[in-house]
């Protein structure tokens, strides 16, 4: 199970997800509500309604037990799903999240926030906003990934799937997790992963630091850590270093 995240699709996993497969799992990359093609209710945005809904994709698939690898809110997804749910999952991954949230959370994350609720005169002009944030390297994966966010409406402007109301009511929500009560609670073997740099500067804009990831690290009783060089939050996902150790930590599982 492949969760994504906060502003974000399942095409976040068009790398990963390709490479899970010819090992031989079965990979599933949902888009979460509020994002992708998936439904946008008024409300009913936040980790809980998530966890449920995966609960019953699960349950549609004939699946009792997963694999979880999450990234950034799906991390948070990811633990609450393992410690509520310790029966429904067999091993966790969490991709550059999973502490205490730093202060500057929402600066580095602001290069994917500022697109939302905006309207583009047409999908080359939000294409090309879109190539010029700096928090990447524009390629064929970048390009891909925003195509599939574009919603283009009749008289040819485009706006992103994602309603910025939702992604306000799933912060507010969020942010009463006490995840430090969460935690202690995982049984599942864990994999945390960690980009090593940050997406305002080198140093600036990490989204998981040393200190709290080896704080978690800690709480979870077996976890294991990987640091992922060169790399920051949204560049994780692309990294070789990074897709090798996800297929080796799920090696040691019999199938």
């Amino acid at each position: 199970m492949l969760v994504h995240g906060l502003t974000a699709s399942s095409q976040e996993w068009a790398q990963l997800g390709p490479d899970l497969a010819g090992q031989g799992w079965y990979a599933i990359a949902p888009d979460l509500r509020g994002r992708g093609l998936s439904e946008k209710p008024l409300h009913g945005y936040g980790i809980p309604y998530h966890v449920n809904d995966l609960l019953s994709l699960c349950d549609a698939l004939n699946l009792p037990v997963v694999h979880f690898i999450g990234h950034s809110l799906g991390a948070q997804i990811g633990y609450f799903f393992a410690a509520v749910h310790p029966g429904r999952l067999d091993r966790l991954v969490l991709v550059d999240a999973g502490g205490r949230i730093p202060p500057d959370t929402l600066q580095a994350i602001g290069a994917s926030l500022q697109r939302l609720g905006q309207v583009y005169p047409s999908l080359d002009a939000y294409i090309e906003e879109r190539r010029q944030t700096p928090i990447h390297q524009w390629n064929p994966f970048w390009e891909a990934y925003y195509r599939y966010d574009a919603e283009i409406h009749a008289d040819s402007t485009v706006t992103s799937r994602v309603p910025k109301a939702a992604i306000d009511e799933e912060i507010t929500v969020n942010m009463s997790i006490n995840a430090d009560a969460l935690l202690p609670r995982i049984q599942a073997p864990t994999l945390i992963t960690r980009a090593a740099l940050g997406t305002l500067a080198p140093d600036r804009g990490i989204i998981l630091t040393t200190e709290e990831t080896e704080r978690v690290r800690g709480i979870i009783k077996g976890s294991r850590v990987v640091e992922i060089p060169d790399t920051n939050h949204y560049t994780i996902m692309l990294s070789e270093v990074f897709t090798s150790a996800v297929l080796s930590f799920l090696s040691t599982i019999d199938r």
